[in-house]
């Protein structure tokens, strides 16, 4: 296991190359010039070459992507223009409130569609595979937007309006206990949103499975409902539970554009959304990196997860 770990990981290296490279042609190479997208079309020369001067653009492209990776390396990751800050002290304040609304809503969807999907696969076509089928197509097909405006309004702005006891309208709080109430309706807001989308998934994945022919023979042999649900179907279908939660980890914690800037949360995705708004670079660029080694990493630890789960994995 050991060995594999180590493999995997020493596969991540030229994966992250790749991705650095690629990530720096679409800022330095293909895309607009930064300079001019930050300070207008009206900006004098002289204020053009200050600018790119203080970015490090005046300089040769392969010694911009060395020192770009070594800040990376170092975690020493320059200044924000718009905000005059060091960005890896803006990546560690919007980790932990991005992480708060999205873990929890992910533990909480995964667990109850893996439920929900098993239920379905081993009772298909029933009246109560139908019903959550049914459900879970609903959610699907409301808008994530039109979700968090009545979440707000009937579970905040409203019984805010009469009195009553009810979650934050906006804003953020840092401490374990002091956010709990600013990240409870962000979190049923994700879970009821994410809910239908993998509740069909592990309901396909647990139907093929329900169809193969140890199932058929357990059975035969009079195993109960619990047994084939959880020792058998649940243990079979893990690598694929495993890959779905695992991957979307990143893609949530740095996505939540929406839900972090309607909530006014100062996760990632809302200072990312603000660094676009006002066109700087360094810290779209930066976070651009370090979303995909999350992303990269994600995978990696997926791959070594399911490989504990089916050794057979280790010899591929």
């Amino acid at each position: 296991m050991l060995t594999y770990i180590l493999r995997r990981t020493a596969a991540m290296v030229p994966t992250l190359l790749g991705v650095s490279i690629l990530v720096f042609c679409i800022f330095n190479v293909i895309g607009d010039d930064p300079v001019y997208l930050y300070l207008g079309k009206n900006a004098t020369p002289a204020e053009v070459a200050s600018l790119r001067r203080e970015l490090g653009l005046d300089k040769p492209l392969p010694v911009q992507y060395l020192e770009g990776m070594k800040q990376l390396l170092t975690f020493d990751l320059g200044f924000s223009m718009s905000a005059k800050e060091p960005i890896s002290r803006m990546f560690l304040e919007g980790i932990g409130p991005s992480v708060a609304i999205t873990l929890p809503a992910l533990a909480l969807y995964s667990g109850i569609s893996i439920v929900l999907g098993l239920v379905c696969a081993y009772w298909r076509g029933t009246l109560l595979d139908k019903l959550i089928v049914a459900g879970a197509t609903v959610g699907m097909a409301i808008s994530y937007v039109a979700v968090m405006i009545f979440a707000q309004y009937f579970l905040a702005f409203v019984p805010n309006q009469h009195g009553l006891a009810s979650f934050p309208i906006t804003g953020y709080e840092r401490g374990f206990f002091a956010c709990l109430p600013y990240i409870l309706l962000p979190n049923l807001i994700s879970c009821f949103v994410a809910l239908g989308y993998d509740t069909r998934f592990f309901r396909a994945v647990a139907v093929e499975e329900m169809n193969r022919e140890y199932i058929r023979t357990a059975k035969a042999y009079g195993a109960g409902t619990r047994t084939i649900l959880f020792k058998h179907v649940l243990k079979n279908i893990a690598i694929p539970i495993i890959s779905r939660v695992v991957v979307v980890i990143p893609f949530m914690i740095a996505g939540s554009f929406l839900l972090e800037s309607f909530f006014v949360i100062p996760g990632l995705g809302y200072k990312l959304l603000h660094a676009i708004e006002s066109a700087d670079y360094p810290v779209i660029k930066t976070f651009t990196m370090l979303i995909a080694l999350l992303v990269v990493v994600a995978n990696t630890v997926a791959d070594v997860l399911s490989s504990l789960v089916d050794p057979r994995i280790k010899l591929s």
